[in-house]
């Protein structure tokens, strides 16, 4: 499985949320899938949430397991294209900043894409 695209990260748009800028991560090859990485250093809770877990706000939490505000999940995603976006605390739904592929949403904003090949 080979990743084509991406940097996932949240940074420049979530300020307003409470959370740092950092370096993009991107969405990765890892173990058991693709790992999505979202900087969000005060952040209580983070979700991913795309068309891969029917924008479920439950369904994947992330974790920030050093307690740093780097919230990261690695999902087993097929080969194919897929839109998400990261839903911090809860109430704020925002693509993906670092990922400059995006589509619009139909509500006015935009999801992020990321496309994953064998």
């Amino acid at each position: 499985m080979a990743l084509a695209v991406l940097v996932a990260s949240c940074g420049p748009k979530t300020q307003e949320m409470g959370t740092k800028n950092a370096p993009s991560a991107g969405p990765r090859e890892a173990e058991g899938g693709i790992q999505f990485i979202c900087y969000a250093s005060k952040a209580h809770r983070v979700v991913i949430v795309g068309d891969f877990n029917n924008w479920s706000t439950t369904a994947d939490p992330m974790y920030d397991r050093q307690g740093k505000g780097a919230w990261s999940i690695t999902l087993p995603l097929s080969p194919g294209r897929y839109e998400y976006k990261f839903l911090i605390d809860g109430e704020k739904w925002i693509p993906d900043p670092g990922n400059p592929k995006k589509i619009k949403d139909g509500f006015g904003a935009h999801n992020s894409v990321v496309e994953v090949k064998r």
